[in-house]
């Protein structure tokens, strides 16, 4: 990285235009909503925060806009998260409200709202036209993608099933398939095992469950859950393997958790998912699948090609570690040298 260079982070956080178009369009400012809601949720905590309607009442006092719109979201997240049992954590309940207000715009407005993102990209880059190089204007495929930038042990899983919840739940969205990709088996069972104990959803564990025969003659709201080692874009001779064209046609819905993998070589794979199951980018305009993506280390992944034009124009919400940190989550690290022990340093978390 140049000396004096900002952070992938650090670059990527000033630069998420489709969350300050959200946020604006809602009538708020995260400088001022994230306090109000986050102090409903130290007062009296998530399940009454929610339950009382008091996150809608902290939103709506700093709302600077009509507050009808406000309402008319809340009421989604809320029935999201009775489907999911999820008490959400002020944080959280930020990121669902702007996810329903993006999933309307896309089916409603599209030409309308894909303007007002332009004009705001096209704002941001005047103010820092260093990177006109790495952003490039919105178009339809664009809506096609949502992340959410929220840091490990933050609640992702659980934001990931609500939005599950709303996207099955809307009677204009029509799914062939639905995947929930993982990076291991072990995380695979994780979402399995907490998505069978909501008894909401169908789910298919692959390859746990079955092969991949029984994987193409599944009902189409089944959620069918595999790790992104069992993908590969065509058909191999390893049998567990399955190939991603053989869905390239379908309107999929796919999730993803933590689907970058740090190598290379191994990105292709998560381009390949993307093109495939999503239709993202793809000639094709007769299946036009959604995918979601929900990681992290967006901020890391933001020095690869092309990955900085993606992330900012589709996190919907950083809750990265820094503000989830400074919320008073996650380990302090610090070091203690331990007479005795050969001057040895140990690292203790608390």
């Amino acid at each position: 990285m140049m000396a004096g260079r900002q952070s992938g982070h650090s670059r990527l956080k000033s630069a998420l235009v489709l969350r300050d178009v959200l946020l604006a369009e809602v009538g708020l400012a995260l400088s001022s909503c994230m306090p109000q809601l986050s102090g409903v949720e130290e007062s009296i905590g998530a399940a009454r925060g929610l339950e009382e309607g008091r996150y809608l009442e902290a939103a709506v006092s700093v709302c600077g806009k009509d507050p009808s719109l406000l309402e008319q979201l809340d009421a989604i997240v809320r029935t999201a998260c009775t489907k999911v049992q999820l008490a959400p954590r002020y944080a959280q309940y930020l990121a669902l409200l702007l996810f329903t207000h993006w999933m309307h715009l896309r089916q409603t407005d599209t030409d309308a709202f894909l303007a007002r993102l332009n004009e705001k990209l096209n704002n941001h880059l005047k103010i820092d036209p260093s990177e006109t190089e790495m952003l490039t204007g919105f178009t339809e495929s664009d809506l096609q993608f949502a992340a959410f930038w929220m840091a490990t042990a933050s609640g992702k899983t659980h934001v990931l099933h609500a939005c599950l919840a709303m996207l099955t739940e809307d009677p204009v969205l029509v799914w062939d398939r639905i995947f929930v990709i993982t990076p291991s088996e072990a995380l695979t069972r994780q979402h399995v095992e907490k998505l069978r104990e909501l008894k909401q959803f169908s789910v298919f564990a692959y390859p746990m469950d079955g092969d991949y025969f029984m994987l193409r003659s599944l009902p189409r709201e089944t959620v069918i859950v595999l790790d992104i080692n069992k993908l590969a874009s065509k058909k191999t001779d390893e049998g567990i393997r399955i190939p991603t064209k053989a869905f390239k046609d379908d309107r999929n819905l796919v999730f993803v958790d933590e689907g970058h993998k740090g190598q290379k070589s191994e990105q292709s794979l998560w381009k390949q998912l993307q093109q495939d199951l999503a239709g993202i980018d793809s000639e094709q305009q007769t299946h036009r699948g959604m995918l979601l993506e929900f990681s992290a280390t967006f901020g890391q992944v933001a020095e690869t090609e092309r990955a900085f034009d993606r992330y900012a124009k589709s996190v919907i919400l950083d809750y990265a570690y820094d503000r989830f940190h400074g919320d008073h989550y996650g380990k302090d690290f610090w070091h203690v040298k331990m007479e005795g022990r050969g001057d040895a340093v140990f690292t203790v978390q608390e």
